[in-house]
């Protein structure tokens, strides 16, 4: 292995406060009454529907780009909080809110793991559904600004789980697909798409005992 291809959101970063606890301060700050708990559960199903909407726009599921990216979000917004007042006004201010940096903490072990993987001459790269947005975050996140190598997929073409993303993956990797290791949290986008795609992949779940990764730093045992 020589490049380590790490997932953001769950993996290295985490919103404070949490998504739904964002969305529904800013709901009501717009007259919503929808709870916490009813926004996490209604932004799951919203986020299922970014396939379908990309194989309307583009003919072929996990197509995207930045525009796109935008109005899923927007969407979302509609979804989760179809009661406030003035929905444009709302999504702008979630919109900035969520590509600030002072909106995302790293987990605790991030800094000594990429200190870490760098010292033993892995490349490092950061491979993530997003938009542009997440390069204001890195840049603003001492313990992300030196991971220059930003995979994203709004500014590639292509959201995981298509190949194409990791293609790209791939290429910023300067390497063989056989060289590259992808880590993340989620079992489709990160593993199971990632291995479809020829790139050896962990499964980082941090809340449960029995997976293959505990913490980030569980990493570091397992590579040479």
């Amino acid at each position: 292995l020589r490049c380590i291809a790490l997932d953001a959101v769950g993996t290295l970063i985490y919103a404070e406060p949490s998504v739904a606890a964002a969305y529904a301060l800013y709901g009501q700050r717009f007259g919503s009454r929808v709870s916490a708990e009813e926004i996490r559960l209604r932004f799951a199903d919203a986020f299922r529907r970014a396939d379908e909407s990309a194989a309307v726009r583009f003919g072929e599921p996990g197509r995207t780009n930045e525009e796109h990216e935008r109005e899923i979000w927007r969407q979302d917004v509609q979804d989760v909080l179809p009661d406030v007042v003035d929905q444009s006004a709302c999504f702008e201010e979630l919109f900035e809110h969520f590509g600030q940096p002072g909106s995302w903490r790293c987990f605790d072990d991030v800094a000594p793991t990429l200190r870490e993987l760098s010292q033993r001459g892995y490349r490092v790269l950061i491979a993530s559904n997003f938009d542009a947005r997440l390069n204001r975050v890195c840049d603003g996140l001492s313990e992300l600004r030196e991971v220059r190598h930003r995979v994203i997929s709004s500014l590639v073409g292509y959201r995981k789980t298509h190949p194409g993303f990791y293609s790209a993956v791939v290429e910023a990797a300067e390497c063989d697909s056989a060289e590259v290791l992808m880590v993340g949290d989620d079992l489709v986008n990160d593993v199971e798409s990632a291995r479809a795609a020829g790139i050896a992949a962990l499964h980082l779940r941090r809340e449960v005992d029995h997976s293959e990764l505990r913490q980030l730093s569980d990493l570091l045992e397992v590579l040479p």
